[in-house]
């Protein structure tokens, strides 16, 4: 029997004229090899591509760039949404649907770089006590202290299990499923202030049925944007008071406090769940002479008066 072959031509058009939804649900089966949270990421990104267009034969370098132009101002998110159309871009011209990848010439934006801002030591107690001050106080404290302390990601944040956390032993445990790559998998001290507002928030508040540590106020797990809602909400109210609060920072805040503390690059690395000491140091940057002040004097400590 002879080979049988199909049309191209035909094939072509039928397939760049399939819906980006269908194509997005083929394109998430095939990655199945994606970490939960990046594909979580990625179908975000294209969905909103969905809400301006309507089929594969949309997918194109004029239609991406219109696209970045829109989100521009946010940088960060410019440059993941980038990186999520062109995986895309990259799946269809594999699968044979375009000839060549028609995001080739799409630059990716640039990031946002530098050194990211942690909160002042003044706005600090100001961000606990707008937490403190919600309908649901207990636990908005909660969550802030332990964003604060741990400097977690708020995914990481929304994620966490009741059993995650070991207030009598005085850590919790960050699992692979729920970070963002695998040096994120780690195990956190936790502060004593973050140990106080768990306990008064698990004990008083939530109760101890197994299952994610953080509820909404019905009393059921959180849908990652109703979590993500709470910062929101949290921002506004600290915005009347000269406070530009985002949930991400809390993170940047926690992890200068280490390095603040004296905790060196490798351990803070680690703490982090940073893949790359750089990242480590993209977040730190340059200690001032201030926080080099408060650096323990190793010398003296170790030897005691050896001069």
């Amino acid at each position: 029997m002879g080979t049988r072959t199909f049309p191209t031509e035909h094939a072509m058009a039928r397939r760049l004229s399939t819906p980006l939804t269908e194509a997005i649900a083929s394109f998430e089966r095939s990655r199945w090899d994606l970490r939960p949270s990046t594909k979580r990421g990625y179908l975000k990104t294209l969905r909103r591509f969905t809400q301006l267009h309507g089929t594969l034969a949309d997918l194109t370098a004029e239609n991406v760039n219109d696209y970045l132009a829109s989100v521009a101002d946010h940088r960060t998110m410019a440059r993941n949404d980038c990186i999520a159309l062109r995986q895309l871009s990259q799946w269809a011209t594999k699968a044979g649907i375009f000839p060549i990848d028609p995001l080739r010439s799409v630059e990716l934006p640039r990031g946002r770089g530098g050194k990211r801002k942690p909160f002042s030591d003044a706005e600090v107690p100001a961000i606990i006590k707008a937490a403190a001050d919600s309908s649901l106080g207990p636990r908005d404290k909660a969550i802030v202290v332990l964003g604060l302390s741990a400097a977690l990601r708020p995914a990481e944040l929304w994620q966490l299990q009741l059993t995650d956390v070991n207030l009598h032993e005085g850590w919790l445990s960050v699992r692979l499923e729920t970070t963002k790559t695998d040096a994120g998998e780690r195990s956190i001290p936790l502060d004593p202030q973050a140990i106080a507002a768990l306990d008064e928030y698990v004990n008083d508040y939530r109760g101890h049925k197994e299952g994610p540590l953080f509820l909404n106020n019905r009393g059921v797990p959180f849908r990652y944007w109703g979590f993500m809602a709470m910062f929101a909400r949290l921002h506004n109210r600290l915005r009347e008071q000269g406070v530009e609060f985002s949930s991400y920072r809390m993170r940047h805040t926690g992890i200068t406090n280490w390095a603040r503390s004296g905790v060196e690059a490798p351990m803070l690395k680690q703490l982090a769940g940073h893949k790359s000491i750089v990242t480590t140091q993209n977040y730190i940057g340059r200690m001032s002479r201030s926080d080099l002040a408060r650096l323990p004097s190793a010398f003296s400590e170790i030897y005691g008066r050896a001069v």
